[in-house]
C-alpha cells in the first residue's frame, strides 16, 4: 500500500489578523493526483503556500515525505516538492532552457556547476513537456499555454516527489488547458509523482483527479473520488447557485452543469401544470416552471432520457417506464390520475411514435387545458396515427397550439396578470 507523502494535522494559517485555515487535517499518499477545490477564499492557495514554505503556519503541522516541514531546509524542501505557479514573470532575457535549468538549483552550490547529468535532465524533461522544440527561444516571446509548459518542464527538472499545482490553467484557452493537465496525468501514470492542484473548473478536476479535496469555512469540507464529492448538495454548497450533475458519457466521471444564480420570478399562485415530455425536449421548460414555483408533473417517460433525469434531479413526479419500452395502457392510468387535478396541460416538443403514443390517449377526459408544442407534428413517426388522435381530442375538447415552450410560460404570465386583475 502507498505510504503518506503530505501530512496535515490541525494547519492553521492566514494574513494579518485573519486566519484562513483554521484546521486542516489530511494525508496524500504517494501517487495520489488531488485536486484541491473550494470557493474564493477558500484557502487552497495558502495550504500551497504553506507546504511551500512561502507562508508560516499558525498553528498544526506539515510533514513531507516523513520529514517534519519546519525542519527542512529550502534546498531539502525544494529537492522533494516543486511548485508550478498560475503563472511565472521573468524580467531578464532568459530562454525556455534556461528557465527549465533553474529547476536543477536545489542540487547545484557555489562550489558545483550545472553538469552533464543536469543537462541530461533538463532535456529529458523539455521532450517530456514537448518544449525541446522552442528551447532556444525567449520564455517572454513564448505563447501562456507554452510558458506553462516550460514552468512545468522546470518543475520536472526538479526531480520532486510531489509537484504542487496552483491554478495552472486557469490564464490558458481550452486546447493549453487540456495540453497541460494531459501532461500532469502522464507524469502522475508513468512517472508516479503525486500531484496536489489548486483547480477552479469543476468538471476539469473531476475528469482528471483521482481524489477530490473541498475546503470551506478554514476546514476540509468532503474529500474522496470525484463521484464521491461531485454531488448536487456538496457543489450546491461551494457555489451557491442551482445546479446539475450528470455522468460524462465519455469519461464516465461527473460534471456539473450550472443552471441559474439569482432566482427565478416566482409565479403567483402554484398552479399544477403537467408537462408530457420526453428524451430531452422538456429539460429547460421543466427547470424553469420548477424554478417558478409551480407544481410541476411529468407524463410516461423513459428510464435514462434527459427529461427523465431533470425530473430525479428536482424531484419532480413523473411515471417511469424502462428505456425502449412502450406505454402501457397501466402506465397511463397512471399517467392520467397526475393529469387528473392538474388545470394546465402541455405535451412538449416530443418525438413521438407508436411506442409513447399512448401518452395522449385518455386526455379528452382530463379537466385542465391542453397546450401541444406545433414542433411534435415534425417529429411524427406514427404513420398518421399522431394526427387523427389529435383530430379526435379536437373534437371533445380546445387544443391550443403553441409554437416554442417561451411562448407556453408567456401565456402562463398573461394568464396569471388576467387572474390577479379579475381578484382585484
Amino acid at each position: 500500500m502507498n505510504q503518506d507523502i503530505l501530512t496535515f494535522s490541525h494547519v492553521a494559517a492566514g494574513y494579518g489578523e485573519k486566519n484562513i485555515l483554521e484546521d486542516i487535517t489530511l494525508s496524500i499518499k504517494e501517487g495520489d493526483f488531488a485536486g484541491l477545490i473550494g470557493c474564493n477564499g477558500a484557502g487552497k492557495s495558502t495550504l500551497i503556500k504553506c507546504i511551500s514554505g512561502l507562508l508560516p503556519l499558525r498553528g498544526g503541522s506539515i510533514s513531507i515525505c516523513q520529514k517534519e516541514h519546519a525542519a527542512l531546509k529550502p534546498r531539502e524542501r525544494a529537492q522533494l516538492v516543486a511548485v508550478v505557479p498560475q503563472s511565472y514573470h521573468v524580467k531578464y532575457d532568459f530562454t525556455a532552457e534556461d528557465i527549465v535549468l533553474m529547476g536543477r538549483n536545489p542540487y547545484l552550490s557555489f562550489r558545483k556547476k550545472e553538469g552533464p547529468e543536469d543537462y541530461a535532465i533538463v532535456e529529458e524533461a523539455m521532450r517530456a513537456t514537448n518544449t525541446e522544440i522552442f528551447r532556444k527561444r525567449l520564455y517572454n516571446e513564448l505563447s501562456g499555454g507554452e510558458r506553462q509548459r516550460v514552468i512545468l518542464a522546470r518543475a520536472i527538472a526538479q526531480k520532486p516527489r510531489i509537484i504542487l499545482l496552483d491554478e495552472p490553467t486557469s490564464a490558458l484557452d481550452v486546447h493549453h488547458q487540456i495540453e497541460v493537465m494531459e501532461l500532469i496525468s502522464r507524469l502522475n501514470e508513468e512517472e508516479h509523482m503525486t500531484v496536489l492542484a489548486v483547480l477552479h473548473d469543476i468538471n476539469m478536476a473531476s475528469r482528471f483527479c483521482k481524489r477530490m479535496i473541498m475546503l470551506q469555512d478554514g476546514g476540509v469540507f468532503a474529500d474522496g473520488t470525484p463521484q464521491e464529492v461531485i454531488n448536487r448538495e456538496n457543489m450546491e454548497q461551494l457555489y451557491q447557485m442551482k445546479l446539475l450533475i450528470r455522468e460524462s458519457a465519455i469519461f464516465h466521471k461527473p460534471e456539473i452543469i450550472p443552471v441559474r444564480v439569482m432566482d427565478a420570478p416566482k409565479a403567483k399562485e402554484r398552479r399544477h401544470i403537467h408537462v408530457i415530455c420526453g428524451a430531452n425536449k422538456a429539460v429547460k421548460l421543466l427547470e424553469e416552471l420548477d424554478a417558478k414555483g409551480y407544481q410541476v408533473t411529468a407524463g410516461v417517460i423513459n428510464q435514462g432520457s434527459e427529461d427523465w433525469e431533470i425530473c430525479r434531479e428536482l424531484h419532480i413526479p413523473c411515471v417511469e417506464i424502462e428505456p425502449f419500452t412502450p406505454v402501457t395502457p397501466t402506465k397511463q392510468e397512471e399517467n392520467l390520475r397526475l393529469i387528473a387535478d392538474a388545470p394546465l396541460i402541455l405535451v412538449a416538443d416530443v418525438p413521438f411514435g407508436v411506442a409513447n403514443l399512448q401518452n395522449l390517449v385518455g386526455l379528452e377526459n382530463a379537466p385542465g387545458q391542453i397546450y401541444f408544442h406545433k414542433n411534435a407534428l415534425s417529429n411524427d413517426y406514427t404513420n398518421g396515427k399522431l394526427i387523427r388522435q389529435l383530430e379526435y381530442l379536437g373534437t371533445k375538447k380546445k387544443v391550443t397550439y403553441i409554437g416554442d415552450h417561451d411562448e407556453f410560460l408567456h401565456l402562463l404570465e398573461k394568464e396569471e396578470k388576467r387572474i390577479s386583475k379579475n381578484k382585484n
